[in-house]
């Protein structure tokens, strides 16, 4: 039953008269009971004026009732008709008639009319009770409505009622509420008698049935008057609601998931964002050290400095691809790689995530731990589940790094369903942390669920861990002991016979250009500046515009051909692609090769992909660039 036929219902059963006005005092609803004592029909004097509708018998009782009203409208204060006032009905009798009059409210702060609740006369009352309209009403209602005496005795019941409480029409009227429910809780004898007593009562509830369901109701409880001042009883109304609850909390949970699914779209673009302008600027630097070591000696003082500035960079490009991989932005490379060393490179930097005080100890399995995934995944899980570690830890304390080779068959799987079959190499990360209780485990790989106070911990560390793995065919378990630590398990399908492929630039010469006229545009004046010097040093002629109306501007004052385009392609005024469309139109047979710092998810959409040999992507380094550029003039040169 909605709210409206709930307030519907209410405004039918009650004795007392109910007028409602607007802001102008203009009639706009009146109850039967208020129609029963007026003698007016709501359709008869809808929307006229109350005062020029009504006439009492009084100037003095007129101005009271005007007064308070408009009061009432201005401030929103209740008013009370503490004198009885002379109304003159419709056929020309006359009731001392009292009351109250409330605002109504459009929304808080906009007061939109008030309700005059007028109070019949005892005799009236009495008359109306008697002819057992509302026994009448009650028992027809199409609702779970009963009505009792001020003992708690059945006086009717709606067959609503009778059949959502399961009960015996025959032998209820007259029997106490107490003895159809002697499980009755003492909180609704308690509201029960606060009813009595004069208080209208509503509220929400559950109850656990028999089959350990939970249905819910909504109800309302309110007194029924046998005179001005005498309370025959209680009126109470029941809904059951449980379908509409069970809608709501389905309805929260999609919501919860959208709003998560939009975080995660919103941080994706803010990582993809973040990667361009990062890029970029590794782009410079290894554009720079990379001119710089072609004129320097290997044993010269300088050159182990400008190698570990490029192993820097290089590092610094990776941890780019563990912001964007996060958020699933970003295509993975996955390829066979000794689990052991790749840890061995991160240990130094994994070293300064935790605190000074925490000890760290790195336990490697002897050999056979070749997995198959991309390396920049590999530091996302160990940085994620040491930082996570390390907070966990207050003061002096342990984190072990372990990894182990284990193998699980099916029998083994069917009494530990958490398990997969295979050959796997298990990474764990250790801590002496007070643990984690079980509420918390629950949930700890969900997408923003943080312990951490506010400002410390996003949510998504656990989350895109869980994520990785199962992107790469593992699984993940935690072995916790509460007060003695946890274990973060991370199980990688093992390839033993496999060969790790180092992922090493080719110690090859550059392939070098034969005088062509590349037209190199990068909105980044820093990089256009070295991507031209590092150009020149490959035997090309270059020139650079760092947007694409001077790139027009450049190609329709050169008188030459221009054999290769560069194009950035996320750039103002227009992106790469249409860039090349326009200048294709002055010479074409133009060549192109898109860069960019951006990730493949935003490439797409600006149609360019990752297959094309026309996309080179930033951060690149000399040896990158070269063969990139060689590889497209040879192409278009051979079609």
């Amino acid at each position: 039953m909605s709210r409206l036929n709930w307030h519907q219902a209410i405004l039918q059963n009650m004795i007392d008269a109910v007028i409602a006005v607007d802001r102008d005092q203009r009639i706009m609803l009146l109850n039967p009971a208020a129609e029963r004592l007026l003698g007016h029909a709501l359709h008869q004097i809808l929307g006229q004026n109350f005062f020029e509708t009504f006439t009492f018998a009084t100037a003095e009782s007129r101005a009271e009732i005007q007064n308070s009203l408009e009061m009432v409208l201005v401030t929103g204060e209740q008013a009370v008709i503490t004198n009885q006032a002379p109304l003159t009905t419709i056929a020309d009798s006359t009731l001392q008639i009292s009351g109250n009059i409330s605002p109504i409210y459009e929304h808080p702060g906009r007061i939109m009319g008030a309700l005059l609740v007028l109070y019949e006369p005892a005799a009236e009352l009495e008359q109306h009770f008697n002819s057992e309209d509302l026994l009448g009403f009650v028992a027809n209602a199409p609702i779970a409505v009963a009505l009792f005496d001020n003992s708690m005795r059945y006086l009717a019941a709606s067959r609503r009622w009778i059949d959502d409480y399961k009960l015996d029409c025959e032998s209820l009227l007259g029997r106490s509420h107490y003895k159809v429910f002697p499980e009755t809780p003492n909180h609704w004898r308690i509201a029960h008698q606060q009813g009595l007593s004069g208080a209208t009562l509503r509220d929400e509830e559950f109850f656990l049935r028999h089959d350990g369901s939970v249905k819910w109701d909504r109800w309302v409880l309110m007194p029924w008057y046998e005179s001005r001042n005498t309370i025959g009883g209680i009126i109470v109304l029941t809904e059951d609601i449980t379908d509409r609850k069970h809608l709501q909390q389905e309805n929260q949970d999609l919501l919860e998931q959208l709003v998560a699914a939009q975080k995660i779209e919103s941080l994706g673009r803010l990582a993809g964002g973040i990667a361009h302008d990062f890029n970029n600027m590794l782009n410079v630097i290894q554009g720079h050290v990379g001119l710089a070591l072609l004129d320097i000696d290997t044993d010269h003082p300088i050159h182990q400095h400008l190698t570990e500035i490029r192993d820097a960079a290089e590092r610094s490009t990776e941890l780019t691809q563990q912001l964007l991989s996060f958020s699933s932005r970003d295509e993975s490379e996955p390829r066979l790689i000794e689990l052991n060393q790749s840890i061995e490179g991160m240990l130094r930097i994994l070293k300064r995530l935790i605190a000074e005080e925490i000890e760290f100890v790195w336990e490697p399995e002897s050999e056979g731990c070749i997995v198959k995934m991309d390396p920049s995944q590999i530091d996302q899980i160990l940085a994620n589940l040491c930082v996570n570690a390390s907070d966990a830890i207050s003061g002096i304390g342990t984190i072990t790094l372990k990894t182990e080779n284990r193998e699980f068959d099916h029998e083994f799987c069917k009494t530990h369903p958490d398990y997969l079959p295979g050959h796997f190499v298990m990474l764990s990360v250790s801590d002496t942390g007070p643990g984690i209780d079980p509420a918390t485990q629950a949930r700890i790989f969900e997408p923003f669920f943080t312990t951490k106070p506010q400002g410390k911990g996003t949510g998504l560390g656990l989350s895109t861990v869980a994520g990785i793995v199962n992107q790469n065919q593992g699984f993940v378990r935690v072995e916790n002991q509460p007060g003695s630590g946890s274990t973060f398990q991370i199980f990688l399908p093992c390839h033993r016979d496999g060969k790790p492929i180092p992922h090493l630039e080719p110690a090859v010469r550059a392939p070098v250009g034969t005088n062509e006229m590349i037209l190199l545009i990068d909105d980044e004046p820093m990089l256009a500046k070295i991507s031209r010097e590092i150009l020149l040093s490959l035997g090309y002629r270059v020139i650079i515009a760092t947007s694409p109306r001077e790139a027009i501007q450049m190609m329709l004052d050169f008188k030459g051909t221009v054999n290769l385009l560069i194009t950035d392609v996320v750039m103002p005024e227009m992106n790469g692609q249409e860039l090349y469309h326009a200048l294709q139109k002055l010479q074409p047979n133009l060549n192109v090769l898109y860069m960019s710092g951006y990730t493949l998810h935003i490439m797409a959409e600006q149609g360019i992909t990752s297959e094309e040999n026309t996309f080179l992507k930033k951060p690149f380094s000399r040896n990158e660039l070269a063969v990139k550029v060689r590889q497209v003039l040879q192409q278009n040169r051979a079609s």
